[in-house]
């Protein structure tokens, strides 16, 4: 279950990254800033990843609000690597 998690973190993150470097039409100063946006985002992610990975209540509150927060997580997270991975590339080619 887990390697199919990180893959499909990758794809995301892959298809996400096409994406950036396909719409990468901004100034310089504004993809550097989307980079340094978007690297902020995923730290903050993998802190509270860390930080609050292992913290459960056992209420049906608490399990519902934990797979809608990490569900989020995920696919935010791998948003925010793909965009710096393809703006970086924009950022070299261009």
């Amino acid at each position: 279950m887990a390697v199919r998690l990180i893959i499909a973190w990758l794809v995301l993150a892959v298809a996400i990254g096409w994406g950036a470097w396909f719409v990468a039409r901004a100034s310089r100063r504004a993809l550097w800033l989307r980079v340094a946006i978007a690297s902020l985002l995923l730290v903050a992610f993998a802190a509270s990843f860390w930080m609050y990975g292992d913290h459960l209540d056992k209420t049906l509150g608490a399990v519902i609000g934990y797979f809608l927060l990490w569900g989020s997580v995920f696919v935010l997270s791998s948003a925010c690597a793909g965009v710096v991975v393809g703006t970086l590339i924009a950022l070299l080619l261009g």
